[in-house]
């Protein structure tokens, strides 16, 4: 294998590592935060909310959250997740820099928990 793909590919298997543990940290403190009355936020859109996502979350999507911080309870833990753990890696760069400092980014791992499915027959 050629020297110059082996560092990229090193760095792109580091990164992935990174992010899949940093979830992991954060799922095994979801319950306490729960005990805590965390506030889970969903930063996906309202159509991917629809269409699936953990019982008791909140739909915040991440282009409206700047304008919406006002509706968290910073004296609470907040959790965030998306779809693939960017939007709310972003969300948490952005809580963070507005005085929100118990902010936790689960990524995806919490979402599929309930599904919303909704069949319609036209009989």
């Amino acid at each position: 294998m050629n020297e110059t793909l082996i560092y990229p590919m090193i760095a792109l298997i580091a990164f992935i590592a990174y992010k899949k543990y940093t979830q992991y940290k954060v799922l095994k403190l979801v319950p306490s935060l729960l005990e805590e009355g965390a506030q889970i936020i969903d930063v996906r859109t309202k159509e991917e909310f629809n269409l699936a996502n953990k019982e008791g979350s909140v739909n915040i999507p991440l282009e409206s959250l700047k304008n919406r911080t006002n509706e968290l309870d910073n004296s609470k833990p907040i959790i965030l997740c998306c779809a693939s753990g960017s939007r709310s890696g972003l969300a948490r760069r952005l809580l963070l820099s507005n005085s929100f400092d118990n902010v936790h980014n689960a990524g995806t791992e919490i979402i599929p928990l309930r599904l919303n499915l909704h069949f319609y027959n036209n009989h």
